[in-house]
């Protein structure tokens, strides 16, 4: 019972909130060779059994689930410290900032604000971070998250960014092989569908494609835009994006979709220095680039 090791607990904790010990490997970046002799581990220093076979795999034993509680109040504690700790360096405008988002977000709209805040702000280090899922701004994956939906936590500061569009787009070579009626649907066309994880977490996304007509998947936004102008197909896009592509030409549809970009931090940490002016500057950077400034 006394030589319980945290990094042993992480992993607890890890294969619980995925659900599975692969699961926990994949998030961990570690082999689940090492999960299980971690968990083994666990076992011996604890004194009491943590897992329990079945039929399809394992479950938790009542032992371990009250190890579990004990271990998640532990994980609160140490990330309060440490976002204690960085809010004492933390002191004036300068040291380095984590956004998250979809490349997309990153690539047309904070990519061209760069310069500038770069020219405002030297002593802040920007780490821009492309990722397919929610990351936690609890648990300091990040310190700030441009999303496609809000969150429900109250531990997280947030407020609507701003607003995009959804059109379809094409490149002239499609549009002259495959003319679109602009009086009725796409329907008969050839699509491209982005998959992103980050999608799954709001069910009004993607549900105004026919499956039947894609031919083409990715969750890489790059790939299918290339695909889109090489003339594989449509693609649905947001307008502020789709204008800034050349070679793309929005087809006269109305728009089929719209969707929030939130921008969102931990309330702990969105009144420091640095995490502030940047918020600041991507919600008064954003006004500017919906007006074409940058």
């Amino acid at each position: 019972m006394h030589n319980l090791n945290w990094d042993d607990l992480r992993i607890l904790l890890a294969v619980s909130d995925t659900g599975s010990q692969s699961a926990a490997a994949s998030q961990l970046h570690i082999n689940q060779t090492t999960i299980s002799r971690r968990l083994r581990q666990l076992e011996q220093g604890y004194g009491r059994p943590l897992l329990q076979r079945q039929r399809q795999g394992y479950c938790f034993t009542d032992e371990a689930l009250v190890l579990i509680e004990q271990a998640r109040k532990m994980e609160q504690h140490v990330l309060e410290i440490a976002r204690a700790q960085a809010n004492q360096q933390r002191t004036e405008p300068q040291g380095q900032v984590i956004v998250s988002s979809t490349d997309m977000v990153l690539k047309y709209m904070l990519s061209p604000m760069m310069t500038e805040f770069q020219r405002r702000y030297p002593k802040i280090e920007l780490v821009l971070l492309t990722n397919d899922k929610l990351v936690s701004l609890a648990h300091m994956e990040a310190d700030i998250a441009l999303r496609y939906v809000s969150s429900e936590q109250q531990d997280i500061a947030q407020k609507k960014l701003l607003t995009f569009q959804y059109y379809y787009y094409a490149s002239e070579a499609y549009l002259q092989r495959f003319p679109v009626d602009e009086s009725q649907s796409l329907t008969g066309h050839r699509l491209l569908k982005f998959e992103h994880k980050a999608y799954r977490y709001n069910p009004q996304q993607l549900i105004d494609i026919d499956n039947n007509q894609v031919v083409l998947r990715s969750n890489h936004a790059d790939f299918l835009i290339d695909a889109c102008l090489q003339g594989v197909g449509v693609l649905s896009l947001q307008q502020q994006f789709g204008q800034r592509i050349p070679g793309l030409k929005m087809i006269q549809l109305p728009h089929h979709r719209e969707v929030s970009l939130w921008i969102a931090s931990h309330k702990d940490n969105r009144h420091l220095p640095a995490i502030r002016t940047v918020l600041d500057f991507i919600s008064e950077g954003s006004e500017r680039w919906l007006k074409g400034e940058f």
